[in-house]
């Protein structure tokens, strides 16, 4: 996508000084409309993996 990306540079690069200064800034950000939907997209898709086969990946246990 080089030079066509839909945001705006200025406004990443004050989101990135505006992270970098917190006091805790976040392990994983998410830049970006596209990329929040694609991850929420991912998170819905995992939360289903992992409803699916919650008895069977929880019951592992030694009795």
């Amino acid at each position: 996508m080089n030079g066509k990306q839909g945001g705006d540079p200025s406004k990443l690069a004050n989101a990135l000084l505006t992270i970098a200064s917190e006091k805790q800034p976040p392990v994983r950000w998410v830049a970006g409309e596209d990329a929040v939907a694609a991850i929420e997209q991912k998170v819905n898709d995992l939360q289903k993996q992992i409803h699916a086969y919650r008895d069977l990946s929880t019951s592992l246990s030694y009795d």
